[in-house]
């Protein structure tokens, strides 16, 4: 089995964690409902490994999931959700009583291309990992805030010491609010979530 994990990180909330390993057919009817939904095979995947996954953190009991007007994904159990595919991997955190964000990516070189896109002048990063941890707090937080419709410009990631797991500070400059994002660096990915 691809379960990669499942950890508890405070506040009521859990993160999960699926290496989407196998064939999206292997999953009889979720199989099905994503060929039905989907004709990519990679969004096929997707479909299936979140659903495997929440049936691990959850039970044989799933819920079903449906996105609010803004994309943001809502369970009909009322828990809260996010979630975040990557290039073999899949993530979702979920939490009874807190929003959640969630984001994962996976490592290349890539994000230095798009920099110019989301870093603010007044941001640092200039090594690939802490390019990816600007991304993808930046994703986090814009999932958190879905109904802000926040832009790249709005979001500033406070200054911190890479490491290869930690936390810093984030700043949703519409709300002059600031939140805790929570990251982990590996030689696959880069993940980072805030539970709020």
């Amino acid at each position: 089995m691809p379960l990669v994990r499942i950890t508890d990180v405070g506040k009521d909330a859990r993160l999960g964690l699926w290496r989407m390993e196998e064939d999206s057919t292997a999953f009889g009817v979720w199989s099905d409902e994503a060929a039905r939904l989907y004709k990519s095979a990679g969004r096929q995947l997707e479909y299936v490994c979140v659903r495997a996954l929440l049936r691990e953190m959850l039970g044989d009991d799933i819920p079903a999931i449906t996105h609010n007007p803004d994309g943001k994904p809502l369970l009909s159990n009322g828990l809260a959700i996010s979630i975040s595919h990557t290039r073999g991997y899949c993530a979702v955190a979920l939490s009874a009583s807190h929003e959640v964000a969630i984001d994962i990516e996976y490592v290349s070189d890539r994000v230095g291309r798009i920099a110019h896109m989301f870093l603010r002048s007044d941001e640092v990063a200039t090594e690939n990992a802490s390019l990816l941890l600007h991304w993808c707090a930046k994703e986090t937080i814009y999932k958190l805030f879905s109904f802000d419709h926040l832009r790249y410009e709005e979001i500033r990631v406070c200054p911190f010491e890479d490491r290869e797991k930690g936390s810093f500070m984030v700043e949703n400059l519409k709300r002059s609010l600031t939140v805790d994002v929570n990251y982990e660096v590996t030689p696959d990915f880069v993940l980072t979530y805030a539970v709020m």
